[in-house]
């Protein structure tokens, strides 16, 4: 985890090795509660480096104790998406605008390490609709919305992630709906919007016992981040392994006891 110079604002997570021939896929990352800590999703983000990406989360590095804890419930939605907000969704395009100078830039470390035509968007919460917004993006490869959906009644985002269920159908590529069971404030939400997805590969998945906090802050990200880190090992990487997870009359997700899977558009 590190901060770069020419991207102030943001943290980087990638592999401590950058002598591979593998180039790294990016993956953009928006936090809950719309926050402007890069390094709040310390554990899971790592998890995801580590596979092999560079994940560029909004937010400069704040205070220690930020990192890890607990999430609080998903607020209700604003009469107005105007109002001031810590962060906004144009900050994604923005830190991939930056990873693809930087993937030219022969004098930077990343020059030609990164795959910018494979680009995952994710966020938690309030940055998961930031990463609904931004899904309209056409360089995005894939989304992943995690204990979030827009919302069923009023304006439909957050102040800084303004969609509303016309957003969806701007959508691309394919998307993973991750949250949880009927605790947690977003599940009708992210079941209404999977629902209306008709043309791209879909996923909405949940286990039992899991609330709006996810489990983004135990060892290696939990389950959400193994369901992740598969996800995106098949989305962008190709890896038939991972996608059986997924895919398959007989899928590897479908068949877990603890998990509930919806697919569509998924063979």
């Amino acid at each position: 985890m590190e901060q770069a110079a020419s991207l102030p604002g943001y943290t980087l997570y990638a592999p401590a090795n950058l002598t591979f021939s593998q180039k790294l896929p990016v993956v953009l990352w928006a936090n809950g509660g719309c926050m402007a800590y890069g390094n709040r999703y310390r554990i899971f983000l790592s998890e995801i480096a580590s596979h092999g990406y560079l994940v560029i989360a909004i937010g400069g590095v704040g205070p220690s104790t930020i990192e890890g804890g607990t999430e609080e419930g998903m607020p209700p939605p604003p009469k107005s998406t105007t109002a001031p907000t810590l962060s906004d969704y144009t900050q994604l395009g923005k830190a991939l605008d930056w990873a693809t100078a930087q993937n030219r830039n022969a004098k930077s470390p990343l020059h030609a390490k990164l795959d910018t035509r494979r680009v995952a968007v994710m966020g938690h919460s309030c940055g998961g609709l930031q990463a609904i917004a931004a899904a309209a993006d056409p360089r995005v490869t894939t989304t992943v919305v995690m204990n979030s959906g827009v919302w069923n009644t009023g304006p439909g985002g957050l102040p800084g992630a303004p969609v509303t269920k016309a957003s969806l159908t701007r959508m691309h590529g394919s998307v993973l709906y991750i949250g949880g069971d009927a605790s947690d404030g977003a599940h009708e939400n992210s079941r209404d919007d999977f629902g209306r997805l008709t043309t791209i590969p879909a996923i909405w998945a949940y286990p039992d016992g899991v609330g709006h906090g996810g489990t983004y802050f135990e060892q290696a990200g939990g389950s959400f981040g193994k369901v992740v880190v598969s996800w995106l090992q098949w989305r962008l990487k190709g890896d038939r392994a991972a996608s059986s997870m997924f895919a398959g009359v007989e899928c590897g997700l479908c068949g877990d006891t603890r998990w509930h899977v919806a697919r569509k558009n998924i063979k």
